[in-house]
C-alpha cells in the first residue's frame, strides 16, 4: 500500500536525455598487461570488463555539451529553449571559468541568455544538481534547464592500487527537465540528501585544492591520485543507507520495492550486490552497466538513467528510484514518475 506522503511532490518533467562515451575502449586485460598483473585481476578486482578513457580532445565540456546535445534532441528542444546549464565535475576542467560556462560556450548558447553553474557533491553531484533544479522549475524560476555530469576520473587513478585504477570510467550524460502539465503525471515525488562527515577520509583526493597545490605542494606527489578505502566506504552505507530510503519512502508515499526501476550510482560490484540483496529494492529493476562502464563518478548515474530510457526499461508513467553513493560518506537519492 503506498504510504502516506509528508512532501509536496513537484511537477517537473524529464523531457530528454542523453549520454557521450569516449572514443577509446579500454580493457581489464589491457590494463592488466600494462601494469605487470596476472591476466585477469583488473575484471575480477572490479567486475569491470571494459572501461571508457577520454583523450585531450574530449575535455570534460566537450563531452558535456555532446551529452546536453543529444537530452535536447530527445526533448524536441533546441539550445535556445534552455534558462540554464547546471553542470557536475568532481574535478572541473580547470579552476575558472566554471566547467557549466566552456559547456555553455560548446553548445553556443547566446550570451547573457542562460544561466550556469557547476556543483560539487562527490559522485552525487548530478543528484545535488537535479535537486536544485528541479525546485528552480517547480517555482517557476526557470522554465528548462539542462542538467549535466561529466567525469574524466581516468586523469587521477593511481595503478599500483588495483581497486581504484580498473574500476573507473570516463563519460559525461545529461537530462533537460521543464515543468509538468497536469495530464502528464510526471512528478519528482521525494528528494533525500545526507553526510556523514564521519566517514570523510574513506575515499579522498589530498592535493590539488587550496591545502596542497603548485605553490604549496604535498610532500609525496601522488596525495594528487584518488584514494579510497571500498571495504570501509561499503560498511558505513550499509549502516546509513536503509534508514535513508525509508525516510525517502516516507516523503515519497512509495516504497522502494514498488518502482520500476532502480538507477544506482555503479559504485562497484559489490556495492551492487548489496543494493540488490539488502535494502528492499526488487532485483531485477536495478540498473546494472557497471562491467562495460566502471564507475563513471557523478556520470555514473544519469548514464543510467539514459540506458533505462532508451532500452525501454522505463517508460512514461513509470517510476524510478535515483540512489547515489559518494565521498562524504554522501547519500542522495530521489524518486521520480517519468
Amino acid at each position: 500500500m503506498p504510504r502516506q506522503s509528508a512532501v509536496p511532490s513537484l511537477p517537473v518533467r524529464v523531457l530528454g536525455t542523453g549520454a557521450h562515451r569516449p572514443s577509446r575502449v579500454v580493457l581489464s586485460s589491457e590494463l592488466d598487461t600494462a601494469h605487470g598483473r596476472d591476466a585477469g585481476t583488473s575484471e575480477a578486482r572490479s567486475g569491470v570488463r571494459s572501461r571508457r578513457w577520454a583523450s585531450a580532445e574530449e575535455t570534460s565540456s566537450v563531452m558535456a555539451a555532446a551529452a546536453v546535445r543529444q537530452a535536447l534532441d530527445a526533448a524536441g528542444l533546441d539550445v535556445g529553449d534552455l534558462d540554464a546549464v547546471v553542470v557536475s565535475a568532481v574535478a572541473p576542467e580547470q579552476p575558472m571559468p566554471t566547467t557549466a560556462v566552456l559547456t555553455a560556450a560548446h553548445l553556443g548558447v547566446p550570451g547573457g541568455r542562460v544561466a550556469a553553474l557547476d556543483v560539487n557533491a562527490s559522485c552525487v553531484g548530478f543528484l545535488s544538481a537535479l535537486d536544485l533544479a528541479s525546485a528552480a522549475v517547480a517555482v517557476g524560476r526557470w522554465e528548462r534547464v539542462a542538467v549535466v555530469a561529466t567525469e574524466i576520473a581516468s586523469k587521477g587513478l593511481d595503478h599500483r592500487e588495483v581497486e581504484g585504477s580498473a574500476l573507473f570510467g570516463d563519460g559525461a550524460a545529461a537530462v533537460v527537465v521543464g515543468p509538468a502539465a497536469a495530464e502528464d503525471g510526471s512528478a519528482v515525488l521525494a528528494s533525500v540528501s545526507g553526510v556523514w562527515p564521519d566517514a570523510r577520509s574513506a575515499c579522498r583526493i589530498d592535493a590539488g585544492g587550496t591545502r596542497f597545490n603548485v605553490t604549496t605542494p604535498p610532500d609525496d606527489p601522488s596525495a594528487y591520485l584518488f584514494r579510497m578505502d571500498g571495504a570501509a566506504l561499503l560498511r558505513q552505507v550499509a549502516r546509513h543507507l536503509p534508514g535513508f530510503l525509508r525516510e525517502l519512502e516516507r516523503r515519497a508515499g512509495l516504497g522502494v520495492a514498488e518502482v520500476d526501476v532502480v538507477v544506482p550510482h555503479q559504485a562497484s560490484a559489490v556495492g551492487l550486490r548489496y543494493l540488490r540483496e539488502r535494502v528492499g529494492v526488487q532485483p531485477d529493476a536495478v540498473v546494472d552497466i557497471l562491467a562495460d562502464h566502471g564507475n563513471q563518478v557523478s556520470a555514473s548515474v544519469p548514464t543510467a538513467l539514459h540506458h533505462a530510457v532508451t532500452s525501454g526499461r522505463l517508460r512514461r508513467g513509470g517510476t524510478a528510484l535515483l540512489l547515489g553513493t559518494g565521498a562524504g560518506l554522501a547519500l542522495s537519492a530521489t524518486m521520480l514518475r517519468y
